[in-house]
Order: C-alpha cells, then sequence, then structure tokens
C-alpha cells in the first residue's frame, strides 16, 4: 500500500502510575518482550502499510530507543520509513499539545504526492486488525472519512472511557454519546480512523475554527453531532482489550497467559514484530519452579515463579518467590524474596526487603532503578 500512511497516535494513552513517569505509554513493556506500540505497529505492518509516522506527545527519546532503525516492521526499507515526530511549539504546553496540532506542525512528513489515504490508530486498545478490507471499504464507499467501531459488552465496565457511537440504517456513524457504566451489547469507537487526503487536511483547518484543544476523534464528533461531518462506519470483529489504567494493563498481561485468551490476540499469519536482542535462552537452575509464567530470554531463574511475567535478562536467585507479578528488564530478585501483586520497572535490585507484596485491587509498583 504504497498510497496508504499510517498514523500512531501516542497523544491520548493513558497514565500507568510510575511506569509511563518518563517513558509513552506505547513504550512500556509487555508480555516480557514486547512493547505496547508493536501491536499498532505490527497491524500496520501486516497491512502492507509501509510508511508510518509516530505522533509522539512527550519522551521521543524512549520512542526512539524502541523503534531504531523500524527495520522490525518495514517490509521494504527502501521505500518505506517510520518516522516519530512532535509539536516542539507545544511541549512544554500539554493543553494545547494535541494530535491535531502534531499532524499540522509536520505535515511535510505525510503530505507526500503519491499518499492518497490516511489511517490514524490508538496504541491503547490491543487488537489484531487488518486494514486492508477497511481501506477497501473506505474507497468502495466514496467516503472522506471512515471511522472503525466494534460491538462490545460493557457490563463489567473495560470499556467505559471509550466512546459509544450511534449508526444509522445503512451502518453510518452520525452520533456520538456517552458510554453508560455497565452496558452490554454497546458500540464503541475505535479511536480508528481512515481519511482520504482532502479531508484529513479539511479537518486540520476545521479544528482552528472550532477550538485549538480539540482531538481529531473530537472534531470528527463534533462534526458529526452538528450534521456538518459524514461518515462512514466499519465494525471490527477481532477481540479488543482495552487499556486504560494500570489495574487494566495488569490484568490483561495476566489474561494472555491463558492460551485459548492468547489466541484471540495473536493470530495465525498475523504475527506481532518487536525489536530483537541478541540474548541467550533463559536459564533455568536445578532448582527452579515456574507455573503459567512467560519467561523472557537471557533471564536466569533459580527460584519460583508462579502467574508472572519475566521480562529479558532477569535474575531470580535460589529462594526467591514470584507471584502474580510483572518484573521488567535487567532486574535481580535476591535470595528469599517473595514479590506478589507487584510491577517491577527495570534495573531493579531487590535483595533487603524479604516481603515485597501489593494487592490484586491495588497492585504495587517498584519505580525503575531502585534498590530495595
Amino acid at each position: 500500500m504504497s498510497d496508504v500512511v499510517g498514523f500512531c497516535d501516542l497523544h491520548y494513552s493513558p497514565s500507568l502510575d510510575a511506569l509511563t513517569t518518563n517513558r509513552p505509554f506505547g513504550c512500556v513493556s509487555f508480555l516480557g518482550r514486547y512493547g505496547i506500540i508493536d501491536f499498532t505497529l505490527s497491524n500496520f505492518s501486516n497491512s502492507g502499510i509501509n510508511r508510518v509516522v509516530i505522533l509522539a506527545k512527550d519522551n521521543i527519546h524512549s520512542v526512539i530507543d524502541h523503534i531504531q532503525s523500524g527495520q522490525a516492521w518495514l517490509n521494504n526499507t527502501k521505500t518505506g520509513f517510520i518516522q516519530t515526530v512532535i509539536n516542539e511549539r507545544c511541549i512544554n504546553n500539554p493543553t494545547f499539545n494535541t494530535d491535531v496540532a502534531n499532524l499540522a506542525a509536520n505535515i511535510a512528513a505525510f503530505n507526500l504526492p503519491d499518499v492518497d489515504y490516511y489511517v490514524l490508530a490508538p496504541v491503547h486498545l490491543l487488537t489484531s486488525m487488518d486494514f486492508r478490507p477497511i481501506i477497501d471499504a473506505h474507497i468502495q464507499s466514496k467516503a472522506k472519512i471512515t471511522m472503525v467501531y466494534a460491538t462490545v459488552d460493557n457490563s463489567k465496565g473495560q470499556f467505559k472511557n471509550c466512546t459509544s457511537i450511534k449508526l444509522d440504517k445503512t451502518k453510518k456513524y452520525i452520533k456520538s454519546t456517552r458510554m453508560h457504566d455497565n452496558a452490554s451489547k454497546v458500540d464503541v469507537s475505535l479511536d480508528t480512523f481512515i481519511f482520504s487526503k482532502d479531508a484529513l487536511l479539511d479537518l486540520l483547518r476545521m479544528q482552528k475554527n472550532i477550538s485549538s484543544l480539540l482531538s481529531v476523534a473530537d472534531v470528527i464528533a463534533f462534526g458529526v453531532n452538528g450534521g456538518t461531518l459524514k461518515v462512514n462506519a466499519y465494525r471490527h470483529t477481532n477481540k479488543v482489550y482495552p487499556i486504560f489504567s494500570l489495574n487494566d494493563y495488569m490484568n490483561t498481561s495476566f489474561e494472555l497467559l491463558n492460551h485459548q485468551e492468547r489466541n484471540h490476540l495473536f493470530l495465525d499469519n498475523w504475527p506481532i514484530y518487536t525489536t530483537t536482542h541478541d540474548t541467550p535462552p533463559s536459564l533455568y537452575g536445578p532448582k527452579s519452579e515456574v507455573k503459567n509464567s512467560f519467561i523472557a530470554n537471557g533471564s536466569i531463574i533459580r527460584g519460583k515463579v508462579e502467574n508472572s511475567i519475566i521480562s529479558r535478562d532477569v535474575t531470580v536467585e535460589e529462594g526467591a518467590s514470584i507471584k502474580n507479578s510483572i518484573i521488567f528488564t535487567r532486574t535481580t530478585v535476591g535470595k528469599d524474596v517473595h514479590i506478589e501483586n507487584a510491577v517491577c520497572d527495570k534495573d531493579c535490585n531487590i535483595r533487603q526487603v524479604k516481603n515485597v507484596v501489593g494487592s490484586s485491587d491495588e497492585y504495587l509498583i517498584i519505580s525503575k532503578g531502585e534498590n530495595i
């Protein structure tokens, strides 16, 4: 798809407390070897979208460090690119640092003469999405904008931070509404949009005339609710995992330890790419015990790990035990230390405190580089 540019939107990702203090949400480790951003980038790559612009709000160094050359997601390194952009003028003024402002400030990066369509997708709604049929439907409908939505069961309130939408009989997006708590079988916007070229440029101008504080999704909702904008709707049928909080992040991670659940996100012939690391296989000591866990390459496991996710180059010493927890890379869990219901950021050394325990309702966070 040489005539398509994909936008990976990091502007409205949620906070994960200390995990996102110095890194964007998309760069948080996920399942031991991925970054959360990898799922959106892999959707672009698997869909043949070889030109990608990452709209970063801040902490751009973390994005560049994770993406590196971008080759993991590029099908053609000669004609394709992954470029990270920020709105430098508004970097110290978060209120005005919108995705629209970022697009307007970096229009030269994507307003290319051979590009006819744009795809914008967030990173906090994890799913496997093939954009090819969506773009085909967009072209056939002759719509200027197509919104991707899903019909979900919100009985547990997982999608309460999403936008509920109403469709007419022809499946056109006609109204956005406030999400009702615990509503079941509701249509929600996935904040994913297909734009024809003129439509995106018109939207940038429209935001200036309405309010400089609005996001892309806000401008579209404003135009639809006011009857000035017609938007096509496309239903996405694969399962969506929303992450809006630390508890969502932890619970989704543990949910995906189940093989059958994992099959909803990791589809056949739909690989999830990430930056590779030349690390050796994990080493398990004679007294190690591992149950229902992900263990990444380069880790040394001499203790017990249960219902947990261990990232690369983690050391779990003999007598240590980890349960219902996530341990980021290059962390050492010392002898006889017990960790439960916790998430430990990278480069930590946990030796002196022997009982590091949170709860399933309030997970304990150990910040990056802490010695405990």
